[in-house]
């Protein structure tokens, strides 16, 4: 339903304010001792807003389709969020030439 949408989307949304408020945490963590393990903590928070932020735009997107299969839209937008788009069109369908 469109209000499970939202409610969702929501919650997304305050999950996302709290690795915000983590990340910036973390930053300043940094600042004045520096460590790896840091960096690469910040690099996942950044991945995982990113693909979030994704889902969220798709999940609105959602929110004006009446029509359609609930289901097969709300895990498309979810595999796009979290890596199953492809941003380019390889492998091509069809048979490429090989030569040695």
């Amino acid at each position: 339903s469109v209000e499970a949408l939202m409610a969702l989307d929501e919650k997304v949304a305050r999950d996302e304010k709290k690795v915000q408020e983590t990340m910036e945490t973390l930053k300043g963590v940094q600042k004045t001792s520096f460590s790896e393990d840091n960096t690469e903590a910040l690099a996942w928070y950044d991945n995982f807003l990113n693909r979030t932020g994704s889902l969220r735009a798709q999940l609105r997107a959602l929110k004006g389709l009446q029509d359609t299969d609930f289901v097969k839209q709300f895990v498309k937008a979810a595999s796009v969020a979290f890596g199953g788009g492809r941003s380019t069109d390889y492998p091509k369908v069809g048979v490429s030439p090989y030569t040695a």
